[in-house]
């Protein structure tokens, strides 16, 4: 898979492509262990970790493969057409 090589942006909404190889159809589809794609730039970029739903959004920790620790933290939302995440800065 082809990912995106400029730096993740805070407070920058972007598509959801798909989630667990699929097309989204619930925001549930999100919770739990899972990944995800977003597209940057035009090009996909993948994320994987844990999400919760919060307020009506899942908070989605981004997780490193290899070691398993957090990277960012992103909210899923549902959009006019599909669904899009968001990276958020949390300190």
């Amino acid at each position: 898979m082809t990912t995106v090589t400029q730096s993740v942006i805070s407070g920058v909404p972007c598509p959801v492509g798909s989630v667990r190889d699929d097309e989204p159809h619930l925001l549930e589809d999100f919770l739990g262990e899972t990944t995800f794609t977003v597209v940057m730039a035009g090009y996909p970029y993948l994320v994987q970790g844990c999400g919760c739903k919060v307020d009506g959004h899942v908070r989605f920790h981004e997780k490193d493969d290899m070691t398993g620790r957090d990277i960012r933290v992103w909210h899923v939302t549902s959009a006019a057409q599909g669904f899009q995440a968001e990276h958020i800065a949390a300190f």
